[in-house]
């Protein structure tokens, strides 16, 4: 069971948005998942006066396309990352130091995937390198795990056929990561827009970690929408995405992927004169990824019913 309630209304909403981008691009119908959730007031201000029982408690509207579907998230795993360093952080198993923080904030800002496979290293304790063999393969397999298995920790069906091991890479793998990635790659990295938008959910409400890791976290994911920030950085994360088309006076807080044959995004936003809103958007294939209109339209409409 989803942790929002279907709404007929956005069901609807979304199905007809769907269905106008569909007319020029046939491959949304099969390629594309969308978790859309609308709130009546503030993420961020409503979850601070609740408890954590009366927060997830608390009837959540929200409709989907393919929600379930697992498909290549591309860098938005950075934002599952993120937050495991978080988790190790709470836990006592690794320390926040100056390095860790750096490598953050380039990994999300910036969507670097030096970074990331920094990260990944600091996370499971492996590294990448030649290829291995017998009990030494195998226990490098079972270290790369680890964040698998804090997500099945949470107990959230949403994450049930998700998979976060993998580095992100700018050309593939070698070596003991193309290894593992398997001779079909059927080891990929795979998210649903359900699972990145709950994941999301908790981010803004305060509810993954604990209140202050999330606010790192916030703060991490926190857009500028200025045009002259965003002419100056080509790898903005906003243009081509969701948040592309936002009106004046918006707030954004997002992560975006993108590659060959995948763009996706997971964005938060609250809107002047709408209601807030978050998004989940994962779309596969060549005609997706070389796409930058279909995304900023597709919340363009979606707006129209916050």
């Amino acid at each position: 069971m989803a942790f929002y309630a279907n709404n007929g209304e956005l069901q609807e909403h979304l199905s007809c948005s769907l269905n106008d981008l569909e007319q020029h691009r046939p491959w949304v119908a099969q390629q594309v998942s969308v978790t859309w959730l609308r709130y009546e007031h503030s993420l961020i201000d409503q979850a601070a006066q609740l408890s954590s029982a009366e927060f997830w408690a608390l009837p959540v509207a929200g409709a989907s396309h393919s929600g379930a579907i697992a498909r290549y998230p591309a860098s938005v795993v950075k934002l599952v990352y993120m937050a495991a360093l978080e988790a190790w952080y709470a836990q006592g198993i690794l320390r926040r130091t100056a390095e860790l923080e750096r490598a953050t904030t380039t990994m999300i800002g910036h969507s670097s995937n030096d970074a990331t496979a920094y990260v990944v290293d600091v996370l499971s304790g492996t590294t990448s390198g030649p290829d291995l063999s017998g009990d030494i393969y195998m226990a490098w397999q079972r270290q790369r795990q680890l964040v698998n298995q804090w997500l099945q920790e949470q107990g959230w069906p949403e994450l049930q056929h998700c998979n976060c091991c993998q580095k992100t890479w700018e050309e593939g793998p070698y070596g003991r990561e193309k290894q593992f990635y398997g001779p079909q790659r059927q080891n990929r990295n795979r998210l649903s827009s359900d699972a990145m938008a709950r994941f999301l959910h908790a981010v803004m409400a305060g509810e993954l970690i604990s209140p202050v890791a999330s606010a790192h976290m916030r703060q991490q994911l926190r857009r500028s929408l200025d045009s002259e920030a965003r002419l100056a950085d080509p790898e903005n994360q906003v243009d081509g995405f969701l948040g592309a088309d936002l009106p004046e006076g918006s707030r954004l807080w997002s992560k975006a992927g993108w590659m060959s044959t995948a763009r996706a995004d997971v964005a938060y936003m609250e809107v002047p004169q709408r209601r807030p809103t978050l998004v989940a958007v994962l779309g596969e294939g060549a005609s997706s990824a070389d796409d930058r209109h279909w995304l900023p339209e597709l919340m363009t409409k979606l707006l129209t019913a916050c």
